[in-house]
């Protein structure tokens, strides 16, 4: 269940076990806990290490749910909750992260956790791209800013050339 929680959604679940005795006898049970409480204390501290923070759109500030949080050379992706928020437990070290959304442009920053017992704040601003804003525009009825008019223009020649070149 531990794997399967990890690798298919957000959460991170663990197993402790402290010794060959699956089943201790009850009246071992105080001393184990007051052998075992401290370490255990201070590696529950741990889940405050690494990243957190807000995925939003630049223009709204609102939260983008179900952005994808990259870390290089880290295979695990991890999604945004529905208001944009997201956490990712790492080891102290500079990290290059990247956030993505369906209809913004990708941005990465490098973001640096410490060995302190608190998460580094790494939010995100992502900007709609020119076809997603023209979606929005269109979908309430507005008129096309002449701006986004010629950018998209000039994207649909650059896609037509990379085409020719590529015959």
């Amino acid at each position: 269940m531990n794997d399967f929680s990890y690798l298919h959604t957000n959460c991170f679940e663990i197993t402790i076990e402290l010794s060959c005795d699956k089943f201790p006898h009850e009246s071992e049970l105080p001393q184990e806990w007051e052998n075992n409480k401290e370490s255990l204390l201070v590696f529950m501290e741990q889940v405050h290490r690494g990243i957190k923070g807000i995925v939003r759109d630049k223009d709204t500030e609102q939260g983008i749910a179900d952005a994808i949080i990259s870390v290089d050379h880290i295979n695990h992706d991890i999604r945004t909750a529905y208001d944009g928020d997201y956490w990712r437990l790492l080891n102290p070290g500079e990290y290059a992260v990247t956030a993505s959304a369906e209809g913004y442009h990708s941005v990465t920053r490098t973001c640096h956790v410490s060995y302190e017992d608190n998460p580094t704040i790494c939010d995100f601003r992502l900007t709609k791209t020119p076809k997603q804003r023209l979606r929005e525009i269109l979908a309430k009825g507005g008129k096309v800013p002449k701006d986004l008019a010629l950018r998209l223009r000039e994207l649909r020649l650059r896609k037509l050339r990379s085409q020719r070149r590529a015959q």
